[in-house]
């Protein structure tokens, strides 16, 4: 199966990535002890760059083709999907502020309906389904402005 972290680890490695030349290239690698050459090939048929059969290595075109299909389906499907897990949660913040607003403003939508007035307990409790540090998070919306709170911090709204 292939995956794209693992091509590119593969290609980040210079030995691996000389088997995988010498592969497409259908030159022998003679300067590469063989076991290594053979840890090189084992890694490059589980990232998907080659497949291996018991006579013949070759360029794996298709599978790398599909993994380019499926990276731009992902991006243009939601460009702010790359800042959650599966379950949903915020993996990391982004460091370029539009960015990081963007997902912010996002989450405040989902989380906080305009007009509502909810306890900092209420907000927390909203919160929770993004991420394990809510005050982090809670401190972000009110900087970055979606949330607004009074000043002692017991009612918060949308801004």
């Amino acid at each position: 199966m292939s995956d794209v972290r693992a091509m590119l680890a593969c290609l980040a490695n210079e030995e691996v990535a000389r088997v995988f030349a010498s592969i497409v290239l259908r030159v022998d690698p003679d300067d590469i002890p063989q076991e290594r050459r053979d840890k090189a090939i084992e890694a490059l048929s589980r990232s998907g760059l080659i497949t291996a059969d018991t006579e013949s290595l070759a360029l794996n075109s298709a599978g790398i083709r599909a993994e380019l299909a499926s990276l731009s389906g992902k991006a243009t499907s939601d460009p702010l999907q790359r800042w959650f897990d599966e379950s949903g949660r915020i993996r990391q913040y982004p460091r370029r502020a539009n960015e990081r607003g963007a997902l912010l403003t996002t989450i405040g939508d989902q989380a906080i309906a305009a007009g509502e007035r909810l306890t900092e307990t209420e907000v927390n409790g909203r919160l929770e389904r993004y991420t394990s540090d809510v005050p982090t998070l809670r401190r972000y919306l009110v900087v970055h402005r979606i949330l607004a709170r009074e000043n002692d911090g017991s009612v918060y709204w949308r801004a």
